[in-house]
């Protein structure tokens, strides 16, 4: 496989598939999957809510023309499994990819977060809507496995 050149801004298209995307909506060539980093940000109606980095092999980009289709059921499943502290919106937008071999040798050891200037390699295009899951407030429990909420009713006070 042709490594991938992340530092091309590229149009992203979110599309729905189960293990291959097939051709590549712009051009019809073959995709490559690729494991990356990426920015995302969420909103809940009109408001911007928590921005998050993940990375995982969701992006499959053509070898051929500046596109990369993403699958939103991917990211939804991997936006599903958050902190209490984090503010997850309903819905959500790739921002772009994070190009790490650009991160300055100095500033390696530091959280993405903290990385100034963002080396990130913005979208230039987004196609598709994105949504993320409906969220169930939920405890974590010791071994970090998810508690159902409980379904106790709460009594009215007189």
């Amino acid at each position: 496989m042709d490594p991938i050149d992340i530092t091309i801004p590229r149009e992203c298209i979110y599309q729905q598939f189960e293990d291959q995307p097939g051709p590549c909506p712009g051009c019809g060539n073959p995709l490559q999957s690729s494991a990356q980093t990426y920015l995302v940000a969420t909103r809940r109606g009109e408001r911007i809510t928590d921005s998050f980095f993940i990375s995982g092999d969701m992006g499959w980009f053509c070898t051929n023309c500046p596109t990369v289709v993403i699958n939103p059921d991917r990211v939804s499943d991997m936006m599903g499994t958050s902190l209490p502290h984090w503010d997850v919106g309903s819905e959500f937008a790739m921002m772009g990819i994070m190009n790490l071999d650009a991160v300055p040798p100095e500033q390696r050891h530091l959280p993405l977060s903290e990385i100034e200037p963002l080396p990130l390699v913005p979208f230039r295009q987004i196609l598709g809507e994105a949504s993320a899951p409906p969220r169930r407030k939920t405890r974590l429990r010791p071994t970090g496995t998810r508690q159902k909420p409980s379904r106790k009713r709460k009594r009215k006070r007189r």
